[in-house]
């Protein structure tokens, strides 16, 4: 049994209208990284937006690490009309939660609401929480290079309707893959 899909129009409104914004770099942040990191800023952005659309989501969120240095992060967002209100959330990832986890495991996961909420590294966005945009269910795809390193993950969150899917959880692995190990 097939669930109905919203109406094009529908659709198109809850993916096409979004915002994408990044956290601004952090004092300190070496400056050898900075230029490769500004210059990298306009493909996480779009990666993030990737991940909103391809999994049909009304959030999609890039995190660049470097070397698992949190204080070095930085966030990149893409959110539908539904999520204007968070426009402006742009607070420092800091490796709390949920969101700590990808990078230590450095495997895709994909959670219903439920299993997010039951997961043992749930924390509910700790102090963030009222401030980062809510969670409803999960699919993230850590970005692992060719060499092996963590450098990151995409994510996507809130589908416009029912839960992610396998196909989701892939769409966004088989783009990274395809941009890393292009010749």
């Amino acid at each position: 049994m097939t669930t109905p899909r919203p109406a094009a129009t529908e659709l198109d409104d809850a993916l096409n209208t979004y915002q994408n914004k990044r956290t601004p770099a952090k004092e300190g942040e070496r400056s050898d990284l900075v230029a490769f990191y500004d210059a990298a800023d306009r493909v996480l952005a779009l990666a993030a937006e990737l991940a909103r659309v391809v999994t049909h989501a009304h959030q999609g969120a890039a995190t660049r690490l470097y070397q698992g240095d949190w204080s070095q992060a930085r966030k990149y967002f893409s959110l539908s009309r539904k999520y204007a209100d968070f426009g402006d959330y742009d607070s420092p990832a800091t490796g709390f939660g949920i969101h700590a986890y990808i990078p230590k495991v450095n495997r895709p996961m994909r959670l219903t609401q439920e299993q997010l909420e039951a997961h043992p590294e749930w924390r509910n966005f700790g102090t963030e929480r009222g401030k980062h945009p809510p969670m409803r269910g999960w699919v993230v795809v850590p970005l692992i290079g060719s060499d092996g390193q963590n450098y990151g993950f995409i994510q996507a969150s809130d589908r416009v309707e029912g839960d992610f899917s396998a196909q989701d959880e892939a769409k966004p692995h088989s783009a990274w893959r395809a941009c890393i190990d292009r010749p």
